[in-house]
Parts: structure tokens; sequence; C-alpha cells
């Protein structure tokens, strides 16, 4: 017999996690679905970013003693020139991020949606399909279940987008990140932009530092809808570390002191419908992760937010609130920094050349303070700081100089 729950939630992530708690909260019962058994690892720069850090706090969450508060950035470019993205507080927002494992952080969700009254089910999803008005999955292991509505939490390469027909990966914009741990000290968070010789070009690395006197190093490559660049990002990452070393942000010759971990982003809310009937997809699953720097769990906590809310509100179309929900969030973002990802990959020679201008010995501190809220998505709620309005003025250009391309079209159809 299939056990019958309100809400499926697929996936135990920060989506799935928030969804899960959020609903339960309010009463209803839901099923909390993940292959894994917590505390599990998650390729990541674990770099927790600000308007994530307000969602904690707003969640009431209780976050793992072992973080780190971090400030500003350090943008290295091709040529090596360095540009301060300086962190500062907005409206909505503190100015600063956190340093949490995502083995922590991710356990720290999965308890709070426990201890709400979500109930943990440790299966792989092997199918799921609506059957009348409920949606039957089908898992690994255990009995089936029944569920009035479904929310996909379940990564880039989702079982429940693909089963339920809402994704279409011939449009996905994909990037590959890989990290590894070192154990070296350090201060400033590093995010590199490689040069026309790297495997990588035009990819990114990142060097952060941790709370135990180890740090995260990684790199991550966009490939579009082209899953075969996977390698590239893997037999880049030594080179990377060479490359901190001669730069002095690292001692010559360190080396990674854990294995290699990989995963895949699905980014720019490409190649998705995240919702119909009361399907949803949510987080990695609905592409919601930044094109320009690979960042996803803001997305990932608040449309998993955004998607139990529309469930909780009821209606006869939750899936209309929860898609307008994301179009007022990142109809404008989206679509025109996933035109600026695809352009770079295109045009590398380009993109080299506004790589080193970016990052300028010339460049004006407010273009970095500037640079440092668009490409992290922090217009919303910047308020006054330095540099916002140029932020808001060249994410203005953007959507303006955006409006006919493909990605913009596509998203609108998405979210109609």
């Amino acid at each position: 017999m299939a056990q019958h729950f309100d809400v499926a939630v697929v996936g135990s992530g920060p989506a799935g996690s928030s969804a899960a708690a959020i609903l339960a909260a309010s009463g209803a019962k839901v099923a909390l679905i993940d292959k894994a058994t917590f505390p599990r690892d998650k390729a990541c720069g674990d770099l927790i970013g600000p308007r994530a850090v307000a969602l904690c706090t707003e969640f009431g969450l209780a976050l793992p003693q072992s973080r780190r508060v971090v400030t500003d950035m350090t943008l290295v470019g091709p040529n090596g020139n360095r540009l301060k993205l300086p962190a500062q507080a907005g409206e909505s927002y503190p100015g600063m991020g956190l340093l949490i494992r995502r083995r922590d952080f991710d356990l720290a969700l999965f308890d709070h949606a426990k201890a709400r009254g979500a109930e943990s089910v440790t299966a792989r999803l092997e199918h799921v399909e609506l059957a009348g008005t409920r949606y039957a999955l089908t898992l690994s292991h255990g009995a089936p279940i029944q569920a009035d509505a479904i929310i996909g939490a379940d990564g880039a390469s989702s079982q429940t987008g693909r089963d339920l027909g809402l994704v279409d990966e011939s449009r996905s914009r994909f990037g590959f990140a890989i990290r590894t741990y070192i154990q070296a000290k350090g201060d400033t968070p590093v995010i590199s932009l490689f040069g026309e010789n790297s495997t990588l070009f035009p990819g990114y690395g990142w060097l952060f530092p941790d709370i135990d006197g180890f740090s995260n190093v990684g790199v991550g490559v966009g490939v579009l809808a082209d899953r075969r660049g996977a390698p590239r990002a893997t037999s880049a990452l030594g080179g990377y570390l060479e490359l901190l070393g001669r730069q002095g942000w690292l001692h010559s010759g360190t080396s990674a002191t854990t294995k290699k971990l990989g995963g895949w982003l699905k980014m720019g809310s490409a190649g998705v419908n995240p919702a119909a009937g009361r399907a949803f997809l949510v987080g990695d699953a609905a592409a919601l992760v930044n094109p320009l720097q690979g960042e996803g769990i803001f997305a990932a906590m608040d449309s998993g937010r955004a998607a139990a809310d529309s469930l909780i509100r009821g209606g006869q179309d939750p899936a209309t609130t929860y898609k307008s929900h994301l179009r007022g969030l990142y109809l404008d973002f989206a679509p025109a920094t996933s035109v600026l990802q695809r352009l770079a990959l295109e045009h590398p020679k380009a993109a080299y050349i506004a790589a080193n201008l970016l990052t300028s010995r010339f460049t004006p501190p407010i273009v970095g303070s500037a640079w440092g809220i668009y490409w992290n998505d922090l217009m919303e709620g910047s308020g006054k700081i330095r540099g916002s309005s140029l932020a808001r003025t060249l994410a203005t250009f953007m959507s303006v100089a955006t409006r006919l391309s493909s990605e913009r079209r596509l998203l609108e159809s998405a979210l109609d």
C-alpha cells in the first residue's frame, strides 16, 4: 500500500529542506525524500552569501558553531591584477557572508525541517507520474508514496523534472565545478578569472579560507548545453593550485588534502518550466544558479520557501503564484547574465579583454563595489550603499540590451 502525504519533497538540500520545514510547520504531512543519509558532503565553495544569511535569520535556523565570517573579496584578473569587491550591508542583508561547510550547513537545514515535523525518507526516486489528482512516486526501496503535491529539489539532473516533462536539457545551461580542501590559512576569499592559456578559460577558480586551518579551493567552467566539458575542470584543479602559489596566495607546493568532489550546476533558469499543476521545481532543479559565479544557496532557500507558500495559500493555481514570485526576482537578471555567460564562452578573446579591463589597476574603486553588487545579484535591498546606483544602472542596461534575446523569450514563456 502506498503511503499518502500532502506534499512529497524530493531532495533534502537547502531548497528541499527549506520547503519541507515551512510546509510541515503549517500542519502539512510532508515526506522529505533523499537518497543520501545525512550528514553528507556536497561539491560547493561553502560560502553562504549575504541574502542567504538574512534568510537563515528569518527562518530561525540554528547555524553550526563551526563557521567563519567573511567580508571583502578579491577578484583576480587573467593578467594577475586585483580588484577589491567590498562587503557592505544593504537594507535587507548584512555586510558579510559565512563560510560553513556544506556538510554542516545542509545538516542544519535538514534537522530544522525534521524538527518542524517533516518525515525523512531515505530512498532514491526512481519514477514519478501524475495518477489522477495525485503524484505517484516509486522509490528504490520501501513503500511507494502518493502525494497531493510534489516539490522537486533534486538538483541539476532532476528526476522529478524529467519524469513530469518540466525540463528540456537541450536548452539548459550547465556548469561543472570541482573542489577540494587544502591545509592553508587565509583571510580574504579569492576569485580568479583564468587567462587565455588556461584550459579552463573563460572559467574561474576560488580560494575560500576555512575555519579549521583548511581552505576550500576549486574551479568551475560553463559548458552551455554540452556536458562533455567536465574533464577540463577536473584536470585544471592542480594547475590552479600552482597559479595560487605563483601569485602569493598559497605556499609553493601546496596540494589537496582531501579527495576532489565535483558536481553539475544548472544555470540561469534556462530549459525549465518551474511549475505545473501542483508540481514545482526549486533550487538547482529549476536552474536557479547565478550564471556569472555559480552561487545558488539563496535562490534554493528562497524558491523552496516560495513553493511552500504557494501551496499553503491554496487557490486553484498555486503554480501561477510561484511563477509570479520567480518572475519578479529573476526575469531581468537571469536572462541578462545568461547572455553574458554565453558571449564569454563563444567569444573568449573578448572575454579576456573585458576581464582585464575590469581588474585593471586604473579601475575606480566604485566599479569594484558596483560589480560586486551586480555579480552577486545584490541589487534588491542594496539601498544606498556605495556602488548600488551604478549596479542598478548596469542591471537596467543589461535588461534592455537583452530584451529580445532568446534567453529572455524562453524564460518569459516558462514563467507565463
